[in-house]
């Protein structure tokens, strides 16, 4: 039997967003949008942006920081991605910040542990949650099993992960422009 811990016992920080829509302008400060999000990344490519006012009520549960992990809630359940080095953003709706304690867990393990079918399938249970739309609750998200391995370990697969990931990057810029 493998061991496992919960989301709780992995993160310092488990920060549900605002439940409001932030005020919209053409420029400003970043907001991640459950559309910015898919296939383990946050895509910025068509940013959404919100004054300096409306940012700052955004952050006030935590400042999202590189490293921090996105989880959405719905539309759709589920997706996850890692803020960068060097965005300044804020969390858009019906999503949750996940920032790992580093003494005992690699981010990049639970970013991918987080799309594995282990642990979608532990999320997959939310549905039809939501009067209109599942809903992946705080309580439900903090309880999720992660397989647990030596921090040493962690490192090493993600180290792994994350090497294939960016292949598979660099192999989709070279599509594109070959499509170009």
């Amino acid at each position: 039997m493998m061991e496992t811990k919960t989301i709780r016992e992995l993160c310092d920080i488990v920060v549900d967003c605002p439940h409001s829509t932030p005020k919209w302008t053409t420029s400003g400060k970043i907001v991640i949008r459950n559309n910015n999000i898919k296939k383990g990344r946050i895509d910025f490519s068509s940013p959404s942006y919100t004054d300096d006012e409306h940012f700052n009520l955004r952050v006030k549960r935590a400042i999202p920081r590189s490293g921090d992990i996105i989880i959405t809630r719905e539309a759709p359940m589920g997706e996850v991605g890692m803020i960068p080095e060097r965005i300044e953003c804020c969390l858009g709706q019906r999503m949750v910040l996940l920032r790992t304690n580093p003494d005992i867990c690699d981010n990049y393990y639970l970013l991918y542990s987080l799309q594995s079918k282990f642990v979608q399938h532990q999320i997959s249970w939310s549905e039809g949650t939501g009067t209109t739309v599942s809903n992946l609750r705080i309580p439900h998200l903090e309880q999720l099993k992660i397989p647990y391995v030596p921090l040493k370990k962690q490192r090493l697969v993600a180290s792994v992960l994350k090497s294939i990931e960016e292949k598979i990057i660099l192999n989709e810029q070279i599509n594109n422009n070959l499509a170009a």
